[in-house]
């Protein structure tokens, strides 16, 4: 009997991760919002929406900050980056390319 585990060759495993890498990459929101990231790293140590006297997120309108003021992966930061894109596209703006662009922080 079989334990019904799925058995995959590191070559098919292989080609599964790059063709995934190579949807990433050709998605144009996702390297915005990596860029952002990128950029929001060089502007700030801890996420500029953390506050750390009372360890809040001002995105989550107050709500406790679970990564610190870490923003790396942050779900909420990722999300606010990814609503930005598409208001700025509906709009027809040109995409900022620096995260303290006053089109992000203020729309």
């Amino acid at each position: 009997m079989t334990s019904g585990a799925i058995k995959i060759s590191e070559e098919e495993l292989r080609k599964a991760l790059a063709a995934a890498e190579e949807r990433e990459k050709r998605d144009p929101k996702k390297r915005w919002v990596q860029r952002m990231i990128r950029s929001a790293k060089l502007h700030h140590k801890i996420c500029p929406y953390y506050d750390k006297k009372k360890g809040t997120c001002f995105k989550l309108l107050g709500g406790k900050c679970v990564r610190e003021g870490r923003f790396e992966n942050c779900p909420v930061f990722i999300q606010f980056l990814e609503r930005k894109y598409d208001e700025i596209v509906a709009l027809g703006k040109p995409l900022p390319v620096d995260f303290e662009d006053p089109l992000i922080q203020f729309g």
